[in-house]
């Protein structure tokens, strides 16, 4: 994918010059040697550097490039400014008639779209596969895995600027290369985070929404009892003076989800993602929306994925069965 990578890496080179006001080399110097995220990378997942090695390798792009375009999320962060329009997540606990599901409209910046893209990894000596969505030269947006573990992300506001923790997409790829739930949610909590980040964390019998920062992560519950979870890019339960007071697109979840007297199957999760009403805000599916998935966590794990706007394609089925 050397060409799609190199049509995306232009594109992002020129918004990160722009939005930071200097040139690319420049900004590798500066943040690189000033932040310690490679240190918490070769802790908990080294593999992935070699990982960014190879694409690196692969698109004839300097190792610099690729590494600082994996941490572009936590650039953003340290550049000050605010995107309030990225995803939208929902979880759903299992019933007697329904499996669990985790569900997220993807909705990145402009220079990532152009080209989904759905990796098929098989881990070396184990029978663990997963589905990674992603954009040409990423590690990962978010994914499954064959052992019925789904992980969606959220960015948040930063509480304050970070020089140090485990960034986002190593995050997901290390969450994913767990084989229990138990696993999954005990390396979140664990680890320090690099940037501000709401991670929906589903396995075969439950849905956890943790918002992380740094080493402070909070379970967030929308109402007691409740059987599912959701997000967008507030702060809903830690406790944070941002600007975004409001979100219309978790207005417009919260109201769907009522309508539904809150109970919620995959056709309804479909239909959530594909909302396009208007709430005081941007809709659910918009034009920033870049794909959806819709993870079925059950014995048989189940990814239902579209490469646009949901409310514009169908959503195609992938197991781990597909390919073997």
């Amino acid at each position: 994918m050397k060409k799609e990578i190199k049509s995306i890496l232009e594109k992002w080179t020129t918004k990160t010059e722009d939005m930071l006001k200097m040139d690319l080399e420049d900004i590798k110097d500066r943040f690189l040697n000033n932040t310690k995220y490679m240190d918490a990378i070769l802790k908990w997942n080294p593999d992935l550097v070699h990982e960014i090695r190879g694409i690196a390798a692969g698109a004839e792009i300097d190792f610099d490039t690729m590494y600082l375009f994996q941490i572009g999320e936590e650039l953003e962060s340290h550049s000050g400014l605010i995107n309030p329009y990225k995803c939208t997540t929902l979880g759903v606990n299992p019933t007697d008639r329904s499996p669990c599901y985790v569900a997220q409209n993807m909705d990145p910046p402009y220079f990532l779209h152009g080209f989904p893209t759905l990796l098929h990894i098989k881990y070396e000596d184990s029978d663990l596969e997963s589905y990674i969505f992603t954009s040409p030269g990423l590690i990962g947006l978010n994914g499954i895995n064959s052992k019925g573990i789904g992980l969606t992300a959220n960015g948040l506001p930063d509480l304050y600027t970070n020089n140090e923790g485990l960034p986002v997409a190593f995050v997901i790829r290390s969450v994913l290369e767990k084989e229990t739930f138990k696993e999954a949610i005990n390396f979140v909590l664990n680890i320090k985070h690099a940037k501000a980040q709401n991670y929906l964390i589903g396995g075969q019998k439950e849905v956890v929404c943790l918002e992380c920062f740094d080493d402070v992560k909070v379970k967030f519950v929308p109402f007691e009892n409740a059987t599912m979870t959701y997000h967008t890019n507030n702060y809903l339960k830690i406790e944070h003076h941002s600007n975004l007071k409001y979100c219309s697109r978790l207005a417009t979840m919260r109201e769907e989800i009522k309508n539904r007297n809150y109970d919620i199957g995959l056709d309804d999760i479909k239909e959530i993602l594909r909302s396009t009403k208007w709430n005081a805000g941007r809709p659910i599916s918009h034009d920033f929306t870049y794909g959806s998935t819709i993870m079925e966590l059950s014995e048989h794990p189940v990814l239902y994925i579209t490469p646009d706007q949901p409310d514009k394609t169908i959503y195609l089925k992938y197991d781990f069965n597909r390919f073997n």
